[in-house]
């Protein structure tokens, strides 16, 4: 039987709007939309292309918090507001996920309540099981 284990990072908006950060269940890790907050929740990041770079790495501390790695993202969601510059999010998004090359979709969305915010991201993740070895008889 799996069991749901929520991450918190203790945003007064988790508990406010009934959300986890992300939710583990079994190898699997469920990150919520986040954005391009600083360590003291402003957003500081300007352009697409930085705001990206600030997504990404945050979202690597939250799997990271939860032993998982970001070798272990299967799936990328990335949004944005400014769709013009969607070649340079997608770059970025290259440079971190390259090699693992996770199913991913970069969409077009409304502003979010945060007007500075102009990229999000969410993510799941599996923990990589080692590859089973049989041996010939």
């Amino acid at each position: 039987m799996n069991v749901r284990q929520l991450h918190s990072s203790n945003s007064k908006w988790e508990t406010i709007f009934g959300f986890s950060r992300a939710i583990e269940v079994g190898d699997t890790l469920y990150v919520s939309k986040t954005g391009p907050l600083d360590a003291n929740g402003e957003i500081t990041a300007t352009g697409v292309a930085e705001q990206t770079r600030v997504v990404i790495e945050n979202i690597s501390r939250v799997i990271e918090k939860a032993n998982f790695k970001l070798e272990d993202v299967i799936q990328s969601r990335l949004y944005l507001t400014e769709i013009d510059n969607w070649q340079e999010a997608a770059t970025v998004h290259g440079q971190y996920f390259h090699a693992i090359r996770p199913a991913f979709t970069l969409l077009h969305v409304l502003p979010f309540p945060e007007r500075k915010m102009i990229v999000a991201m969410e993510v799941v993740a599996r923990r990589q099981q080692p590859a089973a070895v049989s041996e010939s008889p």
